[in-house]
């Protein structure tokens, strides 16, 4: 039996590659590629993860999956930040409530985008 956050990560991963496959398709867009970055967040402790784009490929979305959602605190999940929003990463910052080290996922979609 899948636990809560393993479930999450089921229905936010097929999410993810629903919305991939969609924009294949699309004028103007190719070569999309899922990319993702897990970290362990210590106890206490505030983390940014950030997932970089492929060299020549734009984010198009992104996402994030926590261990044990009652104790993980996600305060954004947006596209990178360096004085103005770019277009070449996604970034998450989450905050670990609880006393063990606990796990973060994060999920960026990308492609040749003009």
């Amino acid at each position: 039996m899948l636990k809560r956050h393993e479930l999450s990560w089921v229905v936010n991963r097929s999410l993810v590659v629903a919305v991939a496959s969609a924009l294949a398709g699309c004028v103007g867009i190719s070569g999309h590629q899922v990319v993702q970055k897990r970290i362990v967040v210590a106890g206490g402790a505030m983390a940014q993860v950030h997932v970089e784009c492929p060299s020549g490929k734009k984010v198009l979305g992104g996402g994030f999956s926590v261990e044990t959602s009652d104790n993980m605190n996600v305060s954004d999940s947006t596209p990178s930040y360096a004085g103005n929003l770019i277009d070449h990463g996604w970034t998450v910052t989450v905050r670990n409530a609880d006393t063990q080290e606990r796990q973060t996922t994060v999920v960026a979609i990308y492609a040749d985008a003009q």
